[in-house]
């Protein structure tokens, strides 16, 4: 797959953020009722955790939470170039990139993404590792910034996970989609 990535990419990240993630004003505004329920169990919702947080906490809960399945399709049903980041654009592990956009095919990139995320749950069951592999939060969108598909590295199903059956627990990967 031919990942392309872009020399100016700053401004797409701002625009990405004032499109789909939530300023801390607003955040507080669209989450109070769960920022009271944190509170009320011990770990208040402040303005430091907000800017330490995951692009996708500080989404509009209005989008939907999908399964790992549907978030693949969506993706698929978009064919030609898309664009894709990361938290604290996490692509290398020494951080020494930031604002790092890089742009492939949809299909070929849902392709990778499904490939990687099982794998590197049969992988983690023989303590080894996928080398080079997209990061596991991942933001992918359209150049017109009309949508969004965000596939995080939290799985719904947490009993899955203790009682190891990995593989159900990968099949289960939250992932979420911004569309008007």
């Amino acid at each position: 797959m031919d990942i392309k990535y872009l020399d100016d990419a700053s401004g797409i990240i701002e625009a990405f953020i004032r499109r789909f993630v939530m300023s801390w004003e607003t955040f507080q505004i669209k989450s109070k009722d769960w920022m009271e329920k944190m509170k009320k169990k011990g770990r208040p919702i402040t303005k430091q955790w907000y800017e330490k947080s995951f692009m996708w906490d500080k989404m509009d809960p209005k989008y939907p939470s999908v399964s790992f399945k549907e978030a693949l399709d969506f993706l698929r049903s978009h064919p030609g170039s898309v664009l894709f980041t990361s938290d604290k654009n996490n692509f290398f592990e020494d951080n020494d990139c930031p604002d790092l956009i890089a742009q492939a095919d949809a299909c070929k990139l849902a392709d990778r993404i499904e490939f990687e995320w099982f794998e590197s749950y049969r992988l983690a069951e023989q303590y080894m590792y996928i080398s080079n592999a997209l990061p596991e939060d991942l933001y992918v969108f359209d150049l017109a910034l009309t949508w969004c598909v965000v596939f995080t590295h939290e799985t719904s199903d947490w009993a899955a996970e203790l009682h190891d059956d990995m593989m159900k627990a990968a099949q289960s990967r939250v992932c979420i989609i911004c569309k008007e």
